[in-house]
């Protein structure tokens, strides 16, 4: 049926009884009105394309579309159409693509598929960093995406936020990130390099190295300070100074790894960052702190002795530092000496390092102590393929006896220091 179709008709007009009916406008040829019998109505143009193919275009619904832009709408399709255009196959094409992509691994599917293809080649606390950071940094922002669709300014968009806000993290994200597109471009996910091969130093430069190590008397008063913390934290951050192994490494020291009755600590490889298994030996200060952790019952292997709970590590990190910040700035102005500038517990680690050195531990065996590999020249490593473990435990067993001279009977700074005020006076 053609007419000259009105606004006022339109509106006047009611749904057909059943099926649909289909208005054509008499000024504008092809245009047509349909409505449904529930009331649903839309715009619909008919042409040609400009090689002689009848097609049908939606111009949108009504009211929404009202007469006039409807009129104008058909016009500019039937226009396009004669230019080559063809809006139903574009969409069709559209279509299509979508559900290409749908169909195409997301991110976070293929960042799965990673992890699975290389977890057994790394320790497990390496797999958690990697878990945790495809979790938090790279899976809310690309993670529902096809991977083969992204960008590489999607990808340096995601390193610079990080790096606006946390520089240390942005550069490991950098590095974790690389390896999962390294291999995504070797097994074929990707067709091309995505991230610059060397675009560490500009998107994410690590940060400079720490220096930080703490003096020996502020070894003392950490020593001191801890000694209000119940046995567990107290015995983390001894085992901390004592054995220079890593946070991660002595909160989740387990029953089955230490041997009390010869004085050892045999640290897993799946347990330590580089993926090499390490014996730690234990002092006479060091078995102290055990010994008051150790449950009654025989425990199991598994069995956690510093957290919370049997099946965790020790956590709270946060809240310990800061009791020991206070603690210990209380009493370093009891005895007379400087408040401590801001330090971490990895600054412990190379406390230990540079205090080996000063106690004339070989380079090598000192690295081997903190289980480094690092530290150890590429062709050495090649080359001698000696484990250093009896070194290693002959380097911290040097550190503890020092240790133990350091910190005496409890550790007294405040004492100490007044002995030695005594000593400048008796001088004078």
């Amino acid at each position: 049926m053609r007419r000259d179709l009105t606004d006022a008709f339109l509106r006047a007009l009611k749904p057909p009884a059943s099926g649909r009916l289909e208005l054509w406008d008499s000024r504008v040829r092809g245009l047509c009105f349909r409505i449904t019998a529930a009331g649903a109505a839309a715009w619909t143009v008919r042409g040609r394309t400009a090689d002689g193919r009848h097609t049908r275009v939606t111009l949108g619904t009504y009211p929404a579309l009202g007469l006039s832009e409807a009129r104008r709408a058909a016009l500019d399709t039937l226009a396009s159409l004669q230019r080559g255009a063809d809006p139903v196959a574009e969409k069709r094409q559209a279509r299509a693509k979508r559900a290409a992509e749908r169909a195409e691994p997301s991110v976070a599917e293929r960042l799965a598929q990673w992890q699975d293809a290389k977890r057994a080649r790394w320790s497990d606390r390496h797999a958690d960093e990697v878990a945790r950071l495809a979790a938090r940094d790279i899976a809310p922002r690309l993670g529902k995406r096809p991977l083969r669709l992204t960008t590489r300014a999607d990808w340096v968009a995601l390193i610079e936020a990080k790096a606006r806000t946390a520089p240390a993290a942005a550069a490991l994200l950098y590095r974790v990130a690389s390896a999962f597109l390294n291999h995504a471009e070797a097994a074929g996910w990707i067709d091309a390099p995505i991230l610059p091969r060397k675009g560490a130093a500009t998107l994410a430069p690590p940060p400079r190295p720490r220096e930080r190590t703490l003096t020996d008397d502020e070894l003392r008063l950490l020593w001191q300070a801890s000694a209000a913390e119940a046995p567990k934290p107290r015995a983390f951050v001894r085992l901390l100074i004592l054995t220079a192994a890593r946070e991660a490494e002595v909160a989740g020291l387990r029953a089955g790894e230490v041997d009390l009755a010869a004085g050892r600590w045999h640290l897993p490889a799946i347990r330590t960052k580089n993926g090499r298994a390490l014996t730690v030996p234990l002092g006479d200060l060091a078995l102290a702190e055990l010994r008051a952790v150790w449950p009654v019952d025989d425990p199991p292997e598994t069995h956690c002795l510093l957290g919370r709970l049997s099946s965790s590590p020790l956590s709270g990190f946060s809240k310990l530092k800061a009791r020991l910040d206070a603690r210990m700035a209380a009493l370093a102005e009891r005895a007379g000496l400087p408040v401590p500038a801001p330090w971490r517990f990895h600054d412990l680690r190379r406390t230990a390092r540079s205090g080996m050195a000063r106690l004339g531990v070989p380079n090598d065996h000192a690295e081997a102590a903190l289980n480094h590999i690092s530290g150890r020249p590429a062709l050495a490593r090649v080359y001698d393929r000696h484990d250093y473990q009896r070194e290693a435990i002959a380097a911290l067993t040097t550190w503890q006896a020092f240790v133990a001279g350091l910190v005496g009977d409890g550790a007294e700074v405040v004492a100490l220091a007044e002995r030695r005020r005594a000593t400048l006076v008796d001088a004078g």
